[in-house]
């Protein structure tokens, strides 16, 4: 690939990047993929032209190509596959699955099919674990994988055809809906006329022609409303932290990096009712004075970005978005910003380093976002399902909201089931309601033949619980005084199949490969762990080995920037401590 080409290839989508995002640096990785889906690759002669192009630094492109893993240096097929081999997938057997396809493709991983159609990976986790086993072939998913549908994708693929039982919307498992508050079952939502049918967008003018920010603020703090990505914090309250110096830019990242395995929950809200969120996002941007907003969502993500992308332009061409919205005065631009593979860009400052075109290494704190954040300036950044929540409270109420749930975990949160559970899926259900009803009644209990031997309750980094623990109310509180977290709210059920020094091997694994390296203790111990349990699962364990798993837990966490060498460390903890019997049977 020539200089030459690259330039003509990508001026013009540069300049137009460049305008869109004001921050050449926002534009680096959209631009990088641009280059990579006309030509297989980035290579270095493109590396300095896209360089050029955005007047940046070569070194801060070169970061970017070589720390993201969906961007590549070499080419790669026509058709990327990317087969998902964490814990949701494998427990429904996506191992012996990955041996079909490579026996149908002829290669391993990494490699490239001798007729350039097909490259593979194995992929940590995909964002759709209730519907696992799970692929990704180029931008389509296929999903509840049997031998049978892996050779038939593959057969129709090599004829030239696309199969069409990509992802559709009724494939998702069926979605409780007691609150009433997603329009999950709502054929065709996210079509802003059956949204708007629904109720879409009433909210927006009800804060707009009746409500000061401070009131749209002080509702959600009195709701009780709390951060649904796993922290938890109140996000009103966060929202108070920002500035009210009218001289500065102040911005929303909306957080839908969902890559934390067993979660799935705003891959949902992106396909099934975009419109909630836009809406969501709009009134948080006007509570604290927000002019842009980025979405910024995993790379993986194909379908839900491109029904999201649909909803944006209904939403401009409507008047919700863009300048003097609805004849208010306020102004709000949202850019749909991709991911490129990086789970440590979930973290908060992760995400705004990532936007801004750099490598997504976490930030030492202070100072916070709320404070210094995006290109750095005041900025919040809210999870999809907390922003989503936030239609329903200022249409219906603080008591209304609060009628459902717990008093200090009000409302109703999406939980994702995946596992060895008969009705896996998506669930919004009130907080405080039960684990045991959770897996045996919304879920259908355990597949027959079989019993419940553990629960991963808030998805892969959250300590493990027993099938004697699960009698616990699915709240912030409760799962906290069982000695777990709600988290993610990804339920992983676990029956009396499964090893759990091979389950750790899978979670430890995916923490060696997501450490993004900056700490010492998360670079060196996610990788050690993850090795002593491959050998200890291969027979050829030793003694001393428990204790130093332990010994590499315990000084990962709370020792690192950000919170993933916690969440490495935590399901090793709990594992060793609730099934020792299991991992001391394998030490010699």
């Amino acid at each position: 690939m020539s200089s030459d080409k690259v330039k003509i290839d990508v001026s013009e989508t540069a300049g137009m990047l460049k305008f869109r995002y004001e921050h050449s640096g926002a534009a680096l990785v959209p631009l990088l993929f641009e280059v990579q889906r006309r030509d297989g690759c980035v290579t270095e002669k493109a590396e300095l032209d896209v360089a050029e192009l955005l007047g940046v630094s070569p070194r801060l492109v070169h970061e970017a190509v070589t720390f993201y893993p969906l961007l590549f240096q070499r080419p790669v097929g026509k058709y990327l596959i990317q087969f998902c081999h964490n814990i949701s997938c494998s427990l429904v057997g996506a191992e012996p699955l990955i041996k079909i396809l490579e026996e149908e493709l002829g290669v391993g991983p990494g490699e490239v099919t001798e007729d350039g159609l097909f490259s593979y990976r194995r992929a940590e986790c995909l964002g759709c674990c209730a519907d696992a086993p799970v692929m990704l072939v180029g931008e389509r998913l296929y999903t509840r994988l049997t031998e049978d549908k892996v050779r038939r994708v593959i057969a129709e693929f090599r004829d030239g055809r696309v199969p069409e039982d990509g992802a559709p919307l009724t494939e998702t498992a069926e979605i409780d809906n007691p609150a009433l508050s997603l329009n999950f079952k709502v054929p065709n939502a996210a079509n802003i006329k059956v949204a708007e049918s629904r109720g879409a967008y009433k909210a927006l003018r009800k804060v707009l022609t009746e409500m000061t920010p401070e009131q749209i603020t002080e509702d959600v703090k009195r709701a009780g409303l709390r951060g649904m990505g796993g922290a938890g914090f109140p996000a009103g309250v966060k929202w108070s932290f920002v500035p009210k110096d009218p001289s500065l830019t102040r911005y929303l990242c909306v957080n839908c990096d969902e890559s934390e395995p067993g979660t799935c929950k705003d891959r949902e809200i992106m396909r099934r009712d975009p419109h909630r969120l836009i809406e969501g996002t709009v009134i948080a941007a006007r509570a604290f004075g927000a002019s842009v907003a980025y979405v910024y969502i995993r790379r993986e993500f194909y379908e839900p970005r491109d029904i999201f992308k649909r909803a944006l332009d209904e939403a401009y061409a409507a008047g919700y978005l863009g300048r003097d919205i609805l004849g208010s005065g306020l102004n709000l631009d949202i850019h749909l910003h991709p991911g490129a593979g990086a789970y440590i860009c979930g973290e908060e400052t992760g995400l705004i380093e990532s936007i801004e075109g750099k490598k997504g290494w976490p930030r030492i704190r202070p100072p916070f976002p709320a404070l210094k954040g995006l290109f750095r300036q005041p900025t919040v950044v809210n999870n999809v399902e907390t922003l989503s929540n936030i239609p329903y409270i200022i249409l219906n109420g603080v008591d209304a909201y609060r009628q459902r749930g717990t008093e200090k975990s009000p409302g109703t949160k999406l939980f994702c089931i995946s596992g060895h559970v008969r009705r896996p899926g998506v669930y919004e259900l009130p907080m405080g309601t039960g684990l045991r009803e959770m897996i045996y009644g919304v879920a259908g209990g355990i597949r027959e033949g079989h019993t419940l031997k553990a629960v991963i309750p808030g998805g892969s980094s959250v300590p493990v619980l027993t099938s004697d623990e699960i009698d616990i109310a699915m709240d912030f509180e409760s799962t906290q005084a069982a000695g777990t977290m709600l988290g993610s709210g990804g339920v992983i059920v676990m029956d009396d199949t499964v090893s759990m020094p091979l389950a750790l091997e899978i979670l430890s694994r995916f923490y060696a490969h997501e450490s993004c390296g900056q700490c010492t203790p998360c670079r060196e111990g996610t990788s050690w762990i993850y090795r002593i349990l491959q050998r200890m699962n291969r027979g050829l364990g030793r003694k001393g080995d428990i204790e130093l798993l332990l010994d590499l837990a315990n000084s990962m966490d709370g020792t690192t920037i950000c919170p993933l060498g916690a969440a490495a460390a935590w399901p090793v903890q709990a594992m060793l401590k609730k099934f020792p019997d299991e991992f001391e049977r394998l030490c010699h």
